[in-house]
């Protein structure tokens, strides 16, 4: 059995802890998430997040033992933040995607539900996995959307809804195993020409 760290020990490896957390682990992740899908970027990130928290485990093994309270609140703080900017990769991976469908390229009408019956709204833009849609009102997060796209339906869920410049609601959905035909009318329609939208006071 390893022997207990002494105080200035678990400075030096406190320390160590503290900079991997707030240097490393926060372009690592921009990395990861730039990357997304290459094992060589995917494996160092594991790798780092694995060390990481063999390291939290070592430290917390001896503070009781030998670190002073102003170490303590360190340690606690540190490893506080790792959690935090782990959670939030998720967070970060939603803003990449509101950012990318933000850049409006059409303006498509289709109809959507959020439980209190249809709606007509717009279909801003989409990707891969999810949809921007213009709806009359704020939606809730991870709330559940139908959506009526000529005659085509899918669900997804809300993943942001927040106004646009001109008070517009741009709703963020993530898509819920669409089916081939919906994903086929949405390549098309992205195909067409770019549409403006209407300006209210004409």
């Amino acid at each position: 059995m390893l022997a207990a760290m002494n105080r200035e020990e678990f400075e030096h490896s406190l320390k160590e802890f503290e900079s991997q957390v707030k240097k490393k682990l926060p372009s690592m992740i921009n990395s990861y998430l730039v990357n997304r899908g290459n094992r060589e970027f995917e494996a160092a990130f594991t790798h780092l997040v694995e060390m990481l928290d063999k390291h939290r485990k070592t430290l917390l093994k001896d503070l009781s033992k030998v670190a002073k309270l102003e170490q303590r609140n360190r340690y606690f703080n540190a490893a506080y933040n790792l959690d935090s900017q782990l959670r939030s990769m998720g967070n970060r991976d939603a803003l990449k995607q509101q950012m990318k469908l933000r850049r409006h390229r059409i303006h498509a009408p289709l109809v959507y539900d959020i439980g209190t019956g249809p709606e007509e709204g717009e279909l801003l833009n989409a990707d891969e996995i999810g949809l921007l849609l213009e709806t009359s009102e704020k939606v809730a997060i991870d709330h559940e959307v139908r959506i009526n796209l000529d005659g085509k339906k899918a669900r997804g869920k809300t993943m942001w809804s927040i106004p646009d410049e001109a008070g517009r609601m741009e709703t963020g959905i993530k898509l819920m195993n669409p089916s081939e035909a919906f994903l086929e009318e949405v390549k098309k329609i992205l195909k067409e020409p770019a549409k403006k939208p209407e300006d209210p006071r004409n």
